[in-house]
Order: C-alpha cells, then structure tokens, then sequence
C-alpha cells in the first residue's frame, strides 16, 4: 500500500492520480455505507430485544392477575354463607275459655224489661263558653273566598308568624270588588279599571293624585282603605276606615269586616276577636258567618 502511494506521488501521471483518488472515494464511500449498515442493524436488533422485553413483561403482569383473580373467587365460593338462623315463631297461647258461673236452680231467669220502659240515656248539655257566644263553635259550610290574601311572606319575610297569619287570612280573605253601595264606573273609571284588574297599587297612587287635587271624601277614603288593604298595608288602611262618615250606611257592613282583616294585618288579635264577635252576634249582618269562621280559627 505504501509503495502504491508513493509510485502515485512519484511517478504516476495526472489521469492516473485522478483515478486513484477516484477509487480512493469509492472505496470510502462503501465503508461508510458498510459501517450504517452495521448500525442500522444493530439499532433493528436493540428494537426487536426491547420489544421482546415489553411482550414479556406485559404477559407476566397480566398472568399474576389472572392468578390474583382465580385465588379471589375461589377463596369466596369455598367459603360457603351462613344460612339465617329461624326461629320459630312463638306460637300464641290458646284464649283460655271462660267458664260461666254455674246458674243457681233455684233462682227464676231475669225477665228483661219491655223496649218500651227503657230510658234513653240522657244527653248532658255542655256549658257555653265564658268569652265567645256559642254560635262561634258551631260548624257551618260557608265556601272558600275566591282571591287569595296579600302575600305577606314577600313583603314581610318568611318568618314563621307571618307563614301562619298567611295561612289564615287566606282562608278568611272574603274581600270583593266592586264595594257594596259603591258606583265608580263614571265618576273614576280608570281608577275602575285598574280595580277590576286587581292593580291596586297604580289605583292608589292615582287616587293620591285626586285626593290631593280635592278635599277627601268617604269615597276616596274607602277605596283608598281598600287599596292598602288588598296590599296587606293593614295600619294604613285603619287609619283610613276610621276617617269615613258613618252617615255611609250601605258601606257599615262591608267596612267592618274589612276593617277586621285589617286590624289582623296590623297584629291586633284581641281588637280583631272583638270586631268579628260584634259582626257575628248580629243576626241580620251580611257577613255574619265569615265572621263565626273567623272566630272558629282565633280560638
């Protein structure tokens, strides 16, 4: 190799040294494609090795579950349930029979007395009560009131005393439109529109606007009182009821009975109970059973 070198760089010729170094590249050339060769096989039989390795290890993992699983379920179909003890059921002791006293020979059988002579038994009159009249616990059917009453547990919170004060002004809410003895469809008919669609508080603020442009009269203060009424405002509508003229009597029945729903609003039971006694204790007042209902339920 060494004498081939040197005749090269020595006595060889221009064409030759070219292809000498031509072949000198080709040579080189197919080592290094000889030497990736070598690598890339290699690196073929690291995968192959590292893939064995994972398809192994995969199917011994999965084995010792299997395994794992058969002992479980073997362990729990060996070991058979205790069955639920039975006891029998104390059975009942047989009813002891009773014997009927030997009948004295002697004696003659009691003859019973006639239907007839028989007293029925007498009834014993149950006192009436010290503070309400009797006709306050007496049942009577009397239907339930169309509307239902103000909602005072969004007005007022959930408390648990205003849940019960709802609950029974909703059973006692006997509270109509339009007023007995009251006509407003040509004097104020928008106020007699809103009313009838039950905007009670537009109507309020438009009868403000009238009573301030004119003097207050019981018209204006019975729908106003009726108004706050129906809004569960109860002292305000006092105050009201107590400015109307009694000198309104077609009004007087109906106003009373508001005017105790609204003493109810305003947490006044005892001027309320009194109100309702007064209404039912007159026989001839429209409103006279509402009021014993009422009575029925504040006892």
């Amino acid at each position: 190799m060494e004498d081939y070198e040197q005749y090269l760089s020595n006595n060889a010729e221009d064409d030759e040294r070219r292809a000498a170094a031509q072949v000198m590249e080709g040579l080189a050339g197919l080592r290094l494609e000889s030497k990736l060769r070598e690598v890339a096989a290699e690196q073929a039989a690291q995968h192959r090795r590292t893939f064995w390795r994972r398809i192994l290890f995969t199917l011994a993992a999965l084995a010792f579950l299997a395994a794992v699983a058969y002992w479980f379920f073997t362990k729990n179909e060996a070991t058979p349930a205790a069955p639920p003890s039975e006891k029998p059921a104390p059975s009942a002791p047989a009813p002891r029979k009773e014997q009927a006293p030997e009948q004295n020979k002697s004696e003659k059988p009691r003859e019973k007395p006639p239907i007839a002579q028989i007293k029925p038994k007498e009834e014993v009159p149950v006192p009436p009560d010290p503070i309400f009249p009797t006709f306050a616990l007496q049942d009577e059917l009397i239907p339930e009131p169309l509307n239902p009453a103000p909602d005072l547990v969004a007005t007022r919170g959930a408390g648990q005393a205003n849940i019960a004060l709802q609950a029974l002004l909703d059973q006692l809410w006997y509270v109509d439109y339009p007023l007995l003895g009251l006509d407003i469809s040509k004097a104020f008919p928008s106020i007699d529109e809103k009313l009838k669609k039950r905007d009670f508080t537009t109507a309020y603020l438009e009868l403000e606007q009238l009573g301030s442009a004119r003097p207050a009269n019981d018209t204006l203060q019975s729908l106003r009182a009726y108004c706050l009424l129906q809004t569960g405002e109860g002292p305000d509508a006092l105050l009201h009821f107590g400015q109307i003229q009694s000198r309104q009597l077609d009004w007087k029945p109906q106003l009373e009975w508001y005017r105790g729903l609204a003493l109810l609003l305003a947490d006044k039971k005892s001027e309320a109970l009194a109100q309702f006694t007064t209404i039912a204790a007159n026989p001839g007042h429209p409103y006279r059973r509402q009021a014993r209902k009422a009575l029925k339920l504040l006892q």
